[in-house]
């Protein structure tokens, strides 16, 4: 088996072997050593055993900041960003477009990030630097831009500012890196991927009649006939209220698990439910009993179709570990009685609520497995610039944790509309083809988060399986 050798200069140790695990570990499943090497400017890769002494050179900039700069503004990418035109050496590179942005890096000629010289590739573009500033989330610590859900905004995001929000810019990096060492070494080989479709539902609201007051129901009923002009759902609403137990439960409107495991079903997919777990209800948190007769019915359901429950943390948790933990057992004692799942099980923070590296921290500490809360609310894209899964990194301790992130690509609220028009339903599914196409171009995952709660109608579940349908046979 063809083994790396990757030397770089003596800063940032624990940060540049996770950024090399990460890109030729977990991305190429290509075995690598590390070491310190001689150039205090540059990484340079090399073949153990490799008599040609061939080499791949990699100008750095992140990883040569002043320590105290690090993690401050002086560290960030300077803008605009250059664009890099790629030149004919990487004509057959997977790419979104042939022009790059180049977050940092700095030219190895007069106006080209890329050469050859006496049998080496030199390149000035930082994939490993630019990878970490992605993957980390690093800009997010940084800068103090908070919404007014003190989320971290896309509008502050340098891929929203800079036009590449759309573009999975890690992989079309690693797949630059990965043409310059088949040209070195044509005989070395990656791990085989393949793309995939990953459905999860947040369940903010299990049930619209169960537990809810008669008042509550008028008031729905009232928006059934109004706003969403659907009396059909109405009439559905009305009937719910009037059964009890097993009937009822059916007749909800909210109760469109069965409905999406049937769809995933048919495309051999599995959908990932993520309930909540806070006994306390807020303007925020609809605080439904988990452990009610009603829930425990409807997790045994979805364990015995094969499909996934997961931990979807409420909107307070995202800076609290003692809550998160509180809630978390609350969910797994739940499961517990109904002999369904052990932990680990993965998840996602209430209203994308996540703070880099601090949500991360508080999950991999309570063991989870996952987190897949990494995405815009309503701007789809690739936050972390990848459309790949992939361990996660505290950059204030600094540490990777076992955690791993599932990024978000496409949440149905950022463009679903109740009154969604066959024009607004249209450029929906545009958009999913469009994700749908360039994850399928990088073997990657495409992550998408539809609420139970938005396919009450006959004509959101009509566009729910067109979607569905479009991501699986783009």
């Amino acid at each position: 088996m063809t083994e790396l050798l990757i030397e770089h200069p003596p800063t940032y140790e624990p940060e540049r072997k996770y950024i090399y695990d990460v890109m030729f570990g977990e991305f190429l499943g290509i075995t690598h050593q590390v070491r310190i090497g001689n150039d205090p400017d540059a990484t340079v890769i090399s073949v153990c055993g490799d008599s040609s002494r061939k080499r791949l050179v990699l100008h750095e900039a992140l990883f040569q900041t002043p320590h105290e700069k690090w993690l401050t503004e002086d560290s960030l990418p300077r803008q605009p960003l250059d664009k890099w035109v790629l030149p004919d050496a990487f004509c057959d590179t997977p790419k979104v477009s042939a022009e790059v942005p180049v977050i940092y890096g700095q030219h190895v000629t007069k106006d080209s990030y890329y050469t050859e010289r006496d049998g080496d590739i030199q390149l000035g573009l930082d994939i490993f630097g630019s990878a970490f500033f992605m993957l980390t989330r690093y800009e997010e610590v940084v800068k103090g831009d908070r919404d007014e859900h003190d989320r971290f905004p896309a509008a502050a995001a340098l891929a929203y500012q800079e036009g590449f929000l759309e573009r999975p810019i890690v992989n079309e990096y690693l797949e630059m890196l990965w043409t310059c060492m088949k040209r070195l070494w044509p005989g070395l080989e990656r791990k085989q991927r393949q793309y995939r479709v990953v459905l999860s539902h947040d369940v903010d609201e299990a049930f619209s009649v169960i537990n809810s007051s008669p008042l509550r129901v008028a008031r729905n009923l009232m928006g059934d006939l109004l706003r969403r002009r659907d009396p059909g759902l109405a009439l559905r609403r009305v009937q719910a209220f009037a059964s009890s137990g097993v009937r009822r439960e059916s007749l909800d409107p909210n109760a469109t698990y069965d409905f999406i495991m049937d769809m995933s079903d048919k495309y051999g997919l599995c959908s990932a439910f993520y309930f909540m777990a806070s006994d306390q209800p807020s303007a925020f948190d609809s605080g439904y009993p988990i452990g009610g007769g009603h829930l425990r019915r409807l997790l045994k359901r979805i364990a015995d179709r094969g499909h996934e429950i997961g931990f979807h943390a409420s909107y307070n948790t995202f800076r609290d570990p003692t809550l998160t933990a509180s809630e978390l057992d609350r969910l797994c004692r739940v499961l517990d009685g109904e002999h369904i799942a052990d932990m680990p099980i993965g998840g996602r923070q209430h209203y994308l609520r996540w703070e880099a590296p601090l949500t991360w921290r508080i999950w991999d500490e309570l063991g989870l497995l996952y987190d897949s809360s990494v995405g815009f609310p309503h701007d789809p894209g690739f936050r972390a610039g990848t459309c790949y899964e992939y361990p996660v990194f505290d950059l204030l301790t600094p540490t990777k944790l076992q955690l791993i992130e599932r990024p978000l690509t496409f949440m149905e609220v950022s463009m679903l509309t109740e009154d969604c028009t066959s024009t607004d339903a249209r450029r929906l599914v545009e958009c999913i083809d469009q994700y749908a196409t360039i994850c399928r171009k990088y073997d990657g995952e495409l992550c998408l988060l539809w609420h139970n709660s938005n396919l009450r109608s006959a004509r959101q579940k009509r566009l729910y399986g067109h979607v569905v349908a479009t991501a699986v046979n783009c």
